[in-house]
């Protein structure tokens, strides 16, 4: 059923909007399933939750499809899983989250370089919700919104700026240098864990912008996979911040080139070791291909899980070539877990280094075991170029006029 596909993804997407169907109450680090809205989704698409936490008590990790295997054929959006970041109440109505469609069209790995990007016709609607902050509730009238993928990045570092204990499972908000998202971008983490104790899930903005704004990030939502001391300076995480153009707005490309700077990357040596070196970071773009593979991904070994603890399963081994990035497919994770990010218990390799992945992040839904040869979920592996000279490609590829 499950096997690797090439994809070719459109140069459009789009946002819907993920409104709940019920209220409950919510405690804070507590995975729960929400219903929500029925999102219909045409075939040949896929999508992912926006980062940047939506809603005032908690983040959407992942989402459940009525129909998880099928990527050309029609589903739907059924519910979302919820992970509180405080203790509060989500109510009917309550916009949880944004998630972003992707239209692309698949083919058989082999035939990668004859797979062609779909057609997108797509009905954008608008939608009475209520916006949840910690001050309150506030109904608003939200326009789903499409966009133009313009296929190029920068990596932003996430820098921790306080020094936090973390033990396995618990969430933590975690303080970090201030990152300044450019105006017309979307920010994606960059997979593959960056720090050894844990990944980055989600983004706390200082004050909600629309996504033609510029905005400002000085906290972090950080699950942790095992025990362990972060300390300000460490590196967390990695941002692959991608610039789109809402609508028919113009734009222009990297005028905001992130500034060299220096970290200390806590990193797996080996199955039972953790080192840790300072390094300096240097600005870098990259321009994503907008072909591709979806990978499945399988345990290689039996492990019980427990209900909202996040656990490391070993996987059939995964080997990627230098430039390639990774992205879990959202809704596409087997049933009573969440495929959240990968690792290797190896020192970490550059982008333009070849890679490989031993272990699966999951995050239980429900009490439950999984086998040897048992599906997990699903990765999108993208072909990257790091554009080492961005000056002149920013000269070469700036736009001025509309879409």
């Amino acid at each position: 059923m499950y096997r690797t596909l090439a994809f070719k993804s459109a140069k459009t997407a789009y946002w819907k909007l993920l409104v709940a169907k019920e209220s409950l109450d919510v405690k804070k680090g507590e995975v729960y399933r929400v219903e929500v809205e029925k999102i219909r989704l045409p075939p040949n698409t896929i999508v992912s939750p926006l980062a940047i936490k939506r809603h005032g008590y908690g983040i959407v990790v992942d989402v459940k499809e009525d129909k998880p295997e099928k990527i050309d054929g029609e589903r739907s959006i059924e519910a979302a899983y919820f992970l509180a970041t405080s203790d509060g109440n989500v109510e009917e109505g309550d916009l949880i989250g944004v998630v972003k469609v992707y239209p692309v069209k698949t083919a058989p790995a082999e035939m990668i370089s004859r797979v062609e990007a779909p057609e997108v016709n797509v009905r954008m609607e608008k939608k009475k919700v209520k916006l949840v902050t910690k001050k309150g509730r506030k109904e608003v009238e939200i326009e789903e919104l499409w966009y133009r993928r313009w296929n190029v990045a920068e990596w932003f570092p996430i820098i921790a700026d306080e020094d936090k204990s973390v033990e396995k499972g618990k969430l933590e908000e975690i303080r970090i240098k201030t990152i300044e998202l450019p105006p017309n971008t979307i920010p994606v983490p960059l997979y593959i864990m960056r720090n050894a104790y844990g990944t980055v899930l989600d983004l706390e903005a200082v004050e909600l912008k629309k996504v033609e704004e510029k905005t400002r990030i000085n906290k972090v939502y950080f699950l942790p996979v095992f025990p362990g001391e972060i300390k300000k300076g460490d590196l967390l995480g990695v941002l692959n911040v991608y610039y789109i153009s809402v609508g028919e707005r113009s734009v222009q490309l990297l005028r905001y080139l992130t500034e060299k700077v220096k970290a200390r990357i806590v990193y797996w040596e080996d199955e039972w070791r953790v080192n840790s070196s300072e390094i300096e970071i240097e600005p870098l773009s990259f321009k994503r291909s907008p072909l591709g593979l979806i990978e499945p991904i399988f345990s290689a070994e039996n492990k019980k899980l427990i209900k909202g603890v996040p656990e490391v399963v070993k996987i059939e081994m995964l080997e990627f070539p230098s430039g390639t990035i990774l992205q879990p497919v959202s809704g596409k994770s087997r049933d009573q877990l969440m495929l959240i990010d990968v690792m290797s218990f190896e020192p970490p390799r550059l982008v333009e280094e070849d890679k490989r992945i031993t272990h699966a992040v999951v995050l239980p839904t429900e009490t439950t075991e999984i086998k040897k040869g048992d599906y997990i979920g699903m990765m999108l592996v993208y072909n990257v170029s790091v554009l080492l000279e961005p000056y002149f490609f920013m000269k070469r590829h700036e736009l001025r006029g509309s879409i």
